[in-house]
């Protein structure tokens, strides 16, 4: 009932309207677990293309059972404004709606350059990215997706670690949790903070 407030809370936030100074950064992470010593079944994308069919067989007796993949997360940041959302697809039809609902537009956006990303300038904004395979910062606009991939850190961490994973129909309100934490982190007693919610929560209905 916690995270349903959560869920609530997160959802009468306004839009992000970010500039130059302050971009709005977006990726996309598979929670899934990692291998230890290189032990259990392969996730779906460790393995050669030519071993990715599910019914090959993997000749190695450290790897059995079929493939996993782990669910997709996509996630918009700006300071303590953080917004994951649990998508089936990072396609640009899963990925666009939810930067166009989140995001005003004319916003400036930093991003890596994923293919579903390519067509946010044209749809009104200010878009900067940068080729991890080169650097982690470009070094012409300066634009950079850090904070993002240190905020998956600390979600993964979280929820993969301590909280040895959750349900998949529960994902999104934990995210969602997460994501309030971050929100209210300048508050000195989230329990307070909590309180204060479920007031305002109960008085819209």
């Amino acid at each position: 009932m916690c995270r349903e407030v959560c869920t609530a809370v997160l959802k009468r936030k306004r839009k992000m309207v970010e500039n130059a100074q302050n971009p709005i950064q977006i990726d996309e992470a598979r929670f899934a677990g990692r291998r230890k010593y290189n032990r259990g079944r392969l996730l779906a994308g460790d393995a050669p293309p030519s071993l990715r069919d599910i019914n090959v067989e993997v000749i190695n007796n450290r790897n059995h059972g079929a493939r996993v993949d782990g669910p997709w997360v996509f996630g918009l940041k700006n300071r303590n404004d953080c917004r994951y959302f649990y998508v089936h697809r990072r396609d640009r039809e899963t990925l666009l709606p939810i930067i166009e609902r989140e995001c005003e537009a004319g916003s400036e956006i930093h991003s890596d350059e994923w293919a579903a990303y390519r067509c946010l300038t044209s749809r009104g904004f200010v878009h900067m990215t940068v080729n991890h395979q080169m650097s982690y910062v470009d070094a012409n606009t300066g634009a950079h997706t850090q904070n993002i991939e240190r905020s998956w850190l600390n979600a993964k961490i979280k929820l993969l670690k301590k909280m040895r994973g959750v349900p998949l129909n529960h994902l999104q309100s934990h995210l969602d949790y997460y994501c309030w934490r971050l929100y209210r982190q300048d508050r000195p007693n989230l329990f307070l903070a909590m309180l204060e919610d479920i007031q305002n929560v109960n008085e819209s209905q």
